[in-house]
């Protein structure tokens, strides 16, 4: 084949296909679950103004600006509906395979490359979280890209370009989750490896500085977000076991992941094999940098999170962009003089993994919130009012029942009035609406398990009502509707 057009094809138009198959596939989904969870969040507020927008971050939302900000924008141009606003996370996920085939191919082969694209493109979890209008898959992008950046600058450190790009994707990475600075301490640590003197060593930590003087701005932000969390978050300390089963997702199964770790401990099983005969085999620089890249913050968040628990699937996603890069790296390098054995490895774990993929499924986080919105849209008249419960998904309702309200930012709050849909904080919240609102049809709206007080509040409006209709809608969503009894008298205080 000409070289020319033999590194046209690897250098353009794999990258392009690679992109194109990860954006089109992935876009058939893109309305297949609803808008639900912390996206209505991130999409209301992203409609307010520039300003508002840095406040809410500067006031204790535990993201920094950057991706709602980038919204902002986005639903400027193209509204609020559910194929538009999960576009912009999905061409960050698409443009993450791009990265993570030029890492694998430009520094370590070209199969390297095709086998860490291909246990992205068949992850579970990227799959889901590429098309969540939330921060993940633009910090999985940052990371890629940072890595493949970080690489370049490590191989020339008079590549200033890549300096460039290192300490854009770095500053962006940290302006859109506070997690990114675990990717920070991975190229710290690293970047010893590659020292080779004093100037040596200037350049190197270039990229840390520039980092830390751009991220100036938001360290009062961060210290005051660390002293909020330390005090405990939303979530419970893993259990040990949690370490492997994290592990097992990040490959969508155990069976893969029994696999991957066979196939890596074959190759260096190979390696050891040369190295003890001919005393000439080597450990390469870059694949120690992606094990770190993965391993070292994976396990600080896991060990910090028995005193502030931060090990959940979406806020440790990043580190399988090294995890993915490795294996294959692992194999192009023991490998790289009988190359057929590097194909052989990459395609078993490439096909296991395809093999055990789920395109979103019902088991994880699924939620009907359109049906169950609907569902209550059918008993509601001029004569009801809607109960939301807990307060945090009044967003995820009216984006769906009441659009114009939900756009309206500004007056969001008295408009909800207005139109008797009440957020209620508890029972003595629920007392205080109803007997505001006598004689009329209630109808409740609770998402979540059911709690302390969500377990009060249906035996209060059971003991007061009439319940006339009551329906659950996978996962955590129930509708019951009461009417008022006909004697008033009867109604409990």
């Amino acid at each position: 084949m000409n070289p020319y057009l033999n590194k046209r094809i690897r250098n353009v138009f794999i990258p392009i296909l690679l992109f194109l198959v990860a954006f089109g596939w992935k876009y058939l989904f893109i309305d297949y679950r609803d808008i639900c969870m912390d996206e209505p969040f991130t999409i209301f507020n992203a409609q307010k103004s520039i300003r508002e927008i840095i406040d809410i971050s500067l006031q204790g939302e535990p993201n920094p600006p950057l991706f709602m900000l980038l919204m902002h924008f986005w639903i400027k141009l193209f509204g609020i509906e559910v194929n538009t606003v999960r576009l912009l996370p999905l061409l960050f996920n698409a443009g993450t395979i791009v990265f993570v085939y030029l890492t694998g191919k430009r520094f370590f082969s070209l199969t390297a490359g095709l086998v860490a694209s291909g246990l992205f493109l068949f992850s579970t979890y990227h799959f889901f979280y590429g098309l969540e209008a939330r921060t993940y898959s633009l910090l999985a992008f940052e990371t890629a890209g940072a890595l493949y950046f970080y690489l370049r600058y490590m191989d020339n450190q008079r590549d200033y370009t890549a300096l460039g790009w290192l300490v854009l994707f770095n500053i962006l990475m940290i302006y859109s989750h506070y997690f990114g600075w675990f990717v920070i301490l991975s190229q710290f640590i690293t970047s010893f490896l590659f020292i080779k003197g004093i100037k040596s060593l200037v350049r190197l930590w270039l990229p840390f500085v520039f980092t830390g003087l751009g991220f100036l701005p938001m360290v009062p932000v961060i210290i005051r977000q660390f002293s909020k969390s330390s005090k405990g978050t939303w979530l419970n300390p893993p259990r040990s076991i949690d370490y492997i089963n994290e592990l097992y997702f990040f490959f969508n199964s155990k069976k893969v992941l029994y696999v991957a770790i066979v196939l890596v401990s074959v190759s260096f099983l190979v390696w050891l094999f040369f190295w003890i005969k001919s005393r000439k085999a080597s450990i390469e620089k870059r694949v120690i940098v992606l094990l770190i890249w993965w391993l070292i913050p994976y396990s600080i968040m896991f060990f910090i999170s028995t005193k502030i628990p931060m090990f959940y699937s979406r806020y440790i996603l990043f580190n399988t962009i090294g995890l993915y890069l490795f294996i294959p790296a692992v194999f192009a390098v023991v490998f790289q003089k009988r190359r057929i054995f590097e194909m052989i490895a990459g395609i078993i774990l490439v096909f296991m993994m395809f093999q055990h993929m789920q395109v979103l499924p019902k088991s994880f986080s699924y939620r009907e919130v359109k049906k169950a919105v609907t569902h209550a849209e059918h008993f509601e008249n001029n004569n009801s009012i809607v109960l939301i419960w807990p307060v945090w998904c009044d967003f995820e309702f009216n984006y769906y029942h009441r659009p114009d309200i939900f756009k309206n930012h500004q007056n969001y709050y008295d408009e909800m009035l207005k139109n008797d849909l009440y957020r209620v904080w508890g029972l003595n919240h629920v007392k205080s609406v109803v007997k505001k609102n006598p004689d009329k049809r209630v109808i409740l709206y609770q998402n979540g398990f059911i709690r302390k007080a969500g377990e009060q509040i249906t035996p209060y409006l059971d003991s007061a009502y009439i319940r006339v209709d009551s329906s659950f809608f996978e996962q955590t969503i129930a509708v019951v509707i009461y009417d008022p009894k006909k004697d008033p008298g009867n109604q409990a205080n």
